[in-house]
């Protein structure tokens, strides 16, 4: 009996129990939870402070592409690329970006246009402004700068002098004669068919103009002028051999005539002097054509008939 109330006795104190003992929690396992907790935390507070430092960044990165911006000039170009790019880096507004690049642009632009006119007018200064080659470089490097509409002008002036003062190929030479020749024949046809060449007379002495024609006779010696004043029929026989012809303005009698300045602009532009002399007492017609290229066939008639008939 003794036996069996002492198994009792143990089963009622496992009962009594209930549950084992808790363990008892490790000194470091304790300081890792709190560890943790605290690198938690941390992490938090971390990324607060992170993304106010980013904010922080991303205004004082638009301050300097503000304040670079207005203050752009040489030097400052790498300055002002390396702001765009942290600009994009940080997603800063896209319109903000946009300007400081059209600023950056612009910059960069004005720089190669104020070096290009710095290297014109030193072009200007040197041998090569005589070469023609180099002179249309020039004029294409020009006009890519975006130089001032005055200094393209000059440039171009000089290329298109350079061109009508070089010498003429072989081939220009031979449809030069044969331009001239035709200019000559023209002249000689209309001068000597259906009544005369018709022409506008200016009387240098009061200013007044006249109709007139221009004809020749049969061998070609001599040049008649007939003008008709107040109903009075007039002619002017000069030498052929002793013509020559030029711009009006290019003559400097007439030129500096009261009556020829005071002409519209185009009646000037238009003019020609027909220089003569008889006896060796010299003269001069001065017309007025109804365009330059009436003007200009002329010139090229009268000069060519005068040298054939010398």
């Amino acid at each position: 009996m003794g036996a069996v109330c002492a198994r009792c006795s143990e089963v009622k104190k496992g009962n009594g129990e209930g549950k084992p003992p808790a363990l008892p929690m490790h000194p470091d396992e304790d300081s890792d939870a709190n560890a943790s907790s605290e690198a938690d935390n941390s992490e938090v507070a971390a990324s607060s402070d992170e993304e106010e430092n980013q904010e922080d960044y991303k205004q004082s990165v638009e301050q300097i592409l503000k304040s670079t911006g207005k203050n752009l000039k040489r030097g400052k170009t790498m300055a002002m690329k390396e702001a765009i790019s942290t600009a994009k880096k940080y997603g800063l507004d896209g319109s903000k970006i946009t300007e400081a690049q059209r600023q950056l642009d612009e910059h960069v632009k004005q720089q190669r246009r104020e070096e290009c006119e710095r290297e014109v007018e030193a072009f200007f200064n040197s041998p090569a402004a005589a070469d023609i080659a180099l002179t249309e470089k020039m004029v294409s490097k020009a006009t890519e700068a975006d130089v001032s509409a005055k200094t393209l002008q000059k440039l171009q002036e000089k290329f298109e002098v350079l061109l009508l003062c070089r010498s003429l190929e072989a081939d220009e030479v031979k449809l030069a004669r044969e331009a001239l020749k035709q200019s000559c024949r023209d002249f000689v046809f209309a001068a000597t068919q259906g009544g005369g060449r018709p022409v506008t007379l200016l009387n240098l002495e009061d200013g007044s103009q006249e109709k007139a024609i221009i004809t020749l006779d049969p061998p070609l010696r001599n040049l008649l002028v007939i003008g008709d004043i107040t109903d009075v029929e007039t002619v002017r026989i000069v030498p052929v051999r002793s013509l020559s012809a030029v711009l009006g303005k290019d003559e400097k009698k007439v030129s500096l005539n009261s009556h020829f300045k005071a002409l519209d602009p185009d009646e000037r532009e238009c003019s020609v002097v027909v220089r003569y002399s008889i006896n060796k007492t010299p003269g001069m017609f001065c017309f007025l054509e109804p365009t330059e290229v009436r003007r200009d066939r002329l010139i090229e008639g009268v000069v060519i008939l005068a040298v054939s008939c010398s």
